[in-house]
């Protein structure tokens, strides 16, 4: 009875110092220093890859049916592919951008002990989201052409507004973490 009590003091104790070492060992939020690559990726789809009217032009149907009515009979072809391209491109840039928002919330995740589950867990959810729905306009691209894609279009760039959103909130609080970090010297 004494060997089993003696065993579970010690394993208490060395799971007390563990804690300690490990609390101890945490960075601060102010580690992370380098978050301009997150604000440029941020700034970039905000302004220039999400913006309602660049989304709507690049998916216009308007611009097609143009294509489409012209006497000359190598214009829709040239019309489809070049938009085709322009589209698929679009969608690598958002895309890269976002994988950056996203590789700057896995090292904070890491380097910040007071991170929610729950928020980052919606946060992985629709990053999920957003991929699939990546995939399939990119799909729907290369199949049918970019103005069918348009609905799927106005799906994806949500899910990267709101993806967007949850970065512009977690840089706040990290410049704010920082300012805090900073003054407590």
């Amino acid at each position: 009875m004494t060997d089993a009590i003696s065993f579970v003091v010690v394993g208490t104790l060395l799971l007390v110092v563990l804690f300690f070492s490990l609390r101890r060992s945490l960075p601060t939020p102010a580690k992370i220093k380098d978050s301009s690559a997150a604000h440029e990726a941020l700034n970039t789809l905000q302004s220039e890859l999400l913006p309602d009217w660049f989304v709507d032009r690049l998916f216009s149907k308007d611009d097609w049916q143009f294509a489409q009515g012209q006497d000359c009979p190598e214009i829709a072809p040239l019309f489809n592919r070049e938009r085709k391209a322009v589209a698929l491109s679009w969608l690598k840039q958002t895309r890269e951008h976002v994988a950056e928002l996203m590789d700057f919330h896995l090292r904070l995740a890491r380097e910040r002990p007071d991170l929610k589950p729950s928020v980052e867990l919606k946060l992985s959810l629709e990053y999920a989201q957003f991929q699939i729905l990546c995939g399939l306009l990119a799909g729907l691209i290369r199949a049918l052409g970019p103005v069918r894609g348009r609905s799927v279009a106005g799906y994806a760039v949500s899910a990267a507004a709101n993806l967007g959103k949850v970065s512009e909130k977690a840089l706040a609080d990290l410049n704010d973490a920082v300012i805090v970090g900073a003054e407590g010297r």
